[in-house]
């Protein structure tokens, strides 16, 4: 997947403003502004390739708990779906219910002699940006761009200007966006077909 550097956004957000430089107060702001706007956009769709983990296998504890972390894997931001066995291979997999608190997914009906484990399909977390970073999306890049210009407009008080650049971030977001749903419709990844099948427990 493509990435751009925190230095290429910067340039672009400089180009955008028309000025030489900014100061290294607004540069802070800048930076929390991008952090921002790009959480606005993982937040948009829970279907990130880049952010998505298909199938992993997971510990459960024996009380049935699945938790955000575990070592050597990333960190839950999101859980999705959690099957019995490996999903998405030759046969169907048994798909657990679930709910979620601040300790992990808690599953229900858990199957007594399973080997405490558990396949899950998951959002990775949200890394937060630095200026020294150099794995901004590229699919967030240009939302990126124009909302944080947007941003630094409205603080500014020009706000007719920023309205603007918002309407174009919103269109450089709603077209990735569009990617993920035509993706979506020609995959299983995401959809869940409740049968009684799937439903029990065996």
């Amino acid at each position: 997947m493509q990435i751009k550097s925190y230095t290429d956004l910067y340039n672009l957000i400089v180009a955008l403003s028309g000025v030489g430089n900014f100061t290294t107060e607004e540069k802070d702001k800048i930076l929390q502004f991008v952090n921002r706007r790009a959480f606005e956009a993982y937040r948009a769709s829970p279907s990130w390739p880049r952010y998505a983990v298909i199938g992993e296998e997971r510990t459960v504890s024996s009380a049935g708990v699945i938790g955000y972390s575990e070592a050597g894997l990333s960190d839950i931001s999101d859980f999705q779906r959690i099957y019995r066995t490996q999903p998405f291979l030759r046969q169907s997999a048994l798909e657990y219910e679930f709910y979620v608190d601040s300790a992990g997914a808690h599953i229900l009906n858990l199957i007594a002699n399973d080997s405490g484990k558990a396949f899950v399909n998951y959002q990775k977390e949200l890394p937060a940006f630095s200026e020294a970073s150099t794995d901004i999306p590229y699919e967030f890049f240009f939302f990126l761009a124009h909302a944080v210009y947007a941003d630094f407009l409205r603080m500014d008080g020009q706000h007719n200007k920023s309205m603007q650049e918002e309407q174009i971030a919103g269109t450089y977001l709603a077209l990735e966006l569009e990617k993920i749903d035509l993706r979506s419709n020609n995959n299983t990844i995401n959809k869940k077909f409740s049968t009684y099948v799937n439903r029990q427990s065996r």
